[in-house]
């Protein structure tokens, strides 16, 4: 067991005694310990079951028994966030972007012309003077 998965059942129990713990998920000590303390990663299943049986989320318990990653869970969200969206503002979004990259190129292409218009007259100029 990590010590970030004990840190967080601590805390989530209270310290509750494995014994607690087992009354509080309806199930016996032996499975708890096993699952819990003695499984390397901790049992998953578990795991959520304690999460919800001291309501808390169970996303949590399994960032800290490593059974999954910070981006697997930025992932999921995002993924739902976006699902969450009217295609339309969507759209709408995608093409407020390309508009203001679209600026962003002509912006720096004038730049980028003054630039060399000053350089050919410095030239021009230069040429002259010899």
């Amino acid at each position: 067991m990590t010590q970030s998965f004990d840190a967080w059942k601590r805390a989530v129990t209270r310290g509750d005694s494995t014994r607690a713990i087992a009354e509080r998920l309806n199930s016996n000590g032996p499975r708890i310990k096993r699952h819990l303390e003695e499984s390397d990663p901790p049992v998953a299943e578990t795991v959520i079951e304690l999460a919800r049986a001291y309501g808390v989320n169970p996303v949590e318990g399994l960032l800290a028994a490593g059974l999954i990653d910070k981006n697997e869970v930025n992932q999921a969200a995002a993924k739902d966030a976006v699902a969450a969206i009217p295609m339309l503002q969507l759209l709408e979004e995608a093409v407020a972007r390309e508009r203001a990259a679209i600026a962003r190129r002509e912006a720096r292409d004038a730049r980028h012309a003054e630039s060399e218009q000053r350089r050919s007259k410095r030239r021009e100029i230069g040429e002259r003077l010899l």
